[in-house]
């Protein structure tokens, strides 16, 4: 199987693996919301973004890591794997109790301080588990992962929704969320253990030796979660749970798009970690047709959630959320900014440039911290979405720099003119028959955007060439 066909076979199952996780969450978030109402919603926010900016700090760059260098040499991978799984084991304990303390200085009420207990289980086993998941991607075998993640969520999302419509609270719902992902954790390690690691290693010197590599990669995931979940840890100090939930009723939604930049560039990152030692040329290639294909396909989405906004809250959420309209437009054009940092980001970790990324990443962190103290007690939730854009931005530009300064560059011309044309005109369609049936509006929308672009020649002869030897065989 070539490079191209075993990209597209990989980033097929992970993005199919994820839209259902996506889906799941959604529904999800979807039941408590209209089941529980917006303070409940918030509290599931708070749960959820509490426990993600403390155990990120278990990883510290060693699953990307694993994929980049196991990927180039797989005789590597018990040492990677077995090693990460220590630090993440030897780091726990200390990360829980710094969480511990924190909820309690913060003031949370009982009831919070044990949701986000139950979920940050949850959460620390899903980082556990994503080593073995690392594995798996380094080898290009993605469906392993993808057919675990398909089984736990249904699972999360059956007995979820039986608990939730028995009258249960999030308490009970965390101890599904703690189930589902104790199995997920096992059945990931059973895999990996028979097929791909011959015996566990676990050397401190080995930890030592690597942490200078990985750590800068680690910044970035620490920086990264931080500027995108610190807006709902503040919003909860200043505003109260409530605004909380309308919030994230909108962010939510912007989210279940982000796996599909990290599914594509993660497929992507062991052939382009492999190209940067043998055909720069090769690489560059890559770089220009993640960015043209990402770009293509996240600008139409932001203009849509943008022009629809009201349509989606109301179709999610219900009329009980109508304060998440204004939020869900502004974060609208993350989506977009978000697939293209990914890109750009990806490029720099498979040139090995990790150390300049987690500078960057530390700014924006900072930045975005203080925008939201300025713009959160004055605009509320507006403002801490305009803090988000504001960041995004700030990455993207940086990124591009960087890459241009390592003498990856791409024509920016050439790649934005023809889809900023067709989403225009395919944008001036949407608000004009806003009023059709959302389904069959959004499906108009999506074929005439792509007759536009073979139209303004967005999408070329060579692009459906590549289509073609994604799904071929050889």
């Amino acid at each position: 199987m070539n490079d191209v066909r075993r990209i597209g076979k990989n980033t097929l199952l992970l993005i199919t693996s994820q839209i259902i996780f996506s889906i799941v969450a959604l529904l999800i978030s979807i039941f408590i919301a209209r089941i529980l109402g917006d303070v409940a919603f918030g509290k599931y926010s708070i749960a959820n973004a509490f426990p993600s900016i403390f155990t990120v700090f278990l990883d510290l760059g060693y699953t990307t890591l694993l994929i980049r260098e196991v990927s180039k040499d797989k005789s590597l991978s018990d040492k990677y794997l077995s090693n990460a799984l220590k630090l993440r084991l030897i780091l726990f304990p200390v990360i829980l109790i710094i969480l511990v303390l924190s909820v309690n200085i913060l003031g949370y009420p009982d009831t919070t301080k044990n949701i986000v207990y139950l979920f940050s289980i949850f959460v620390f086993l899903r980082t556990v588990t994503n080593i073995f998941y690392g594995t798996f991607r380094a080898f290009q075998k993605m469906e392993y992962e993808a057919a675990i993640l398909i089984l736990t969520t249904i699972l999360r999302l059956s007995l979820g929704l039986i608990i939730l419509s028995l009258g249960y609270g999030l308490i009970e719902l965390g101890f599904i969320f703690v189930f589902s992902g104790v199995l997920e954790f096992f059945i990931a390690l059973v895999i990996c253990r028979k097929k791909f690691i011959t015996k566990f290693q676990m050397q401190n010197s080995f930890i030592r030796n690597t942490i200078k590599t990985a750590l800068p990669i680690g910044m970035l995931s620490i920086f990264g979660i931080i500027y995108v979940r610190i807006d709902t840890v503040m919003l909860s100090l200043f505003k109260g749970d409530a605004v909380v939930g309308w919030y994230n009723a909108a962010y939510n939604l912007v989210l279940g798009f982000t796996f599909i930049p990290i599914l594509f560039m993660h497929s992507l990152l062991p052939v382009m970690s492999i190209y940067y030692v043998s055909s720069k040329e090769a690489l560059k290639k890559a770089y220009e047709k993640s960015f043209k294909y990402l770009f293509i396909l996240g600008l139409p989405i932001s203009v849509g959630i943008f022009i629809l906004a009201d349509k989606f809250i109301l179709l999610f959420y219900g009329k009980d959320f109508i304060n998440s309209f204004v939020a869900l437009q502004i974060l609208a054009w993350d989506v977009l900014l978000y697939f293209l940092t990914t890109c750009t980001g990806f490029v720099l970790i498979s040139t090995e440039k990790q150390n300049q990324m987690a500078i960057t990443l530390a700014f924006s962190a900072v930045l975005n911290i203080t925008l939201n103290l300025f713009l959160i007690p004055q605009f509320s939730y507006v403002g801490a979405g305009i803090a988000t854009l504001v960041c995004e931005l700030f990455l993207l530009i940086v990124y591009l720099y960087l890459n241009t300064k390592n003498s990856f560059t791409i024509d920016i011309k050439k790649i934005f003119l023809p889809p900023s044309i067709a989403c225009c005109l395919m944008g001036i369609f949407l608000y004009t028959f806003s009023e059709i049936h959302l389904i069959i509006i959004i499906s108009c929308a999506m074929i005439f955007y792509i007759l536009l672009l073979i139209l303004f020649k967005g999408l070329t002869k060579d692009d459906f060439l590549l289509f073609k030897k994604l799904i071929k065989k050889h």
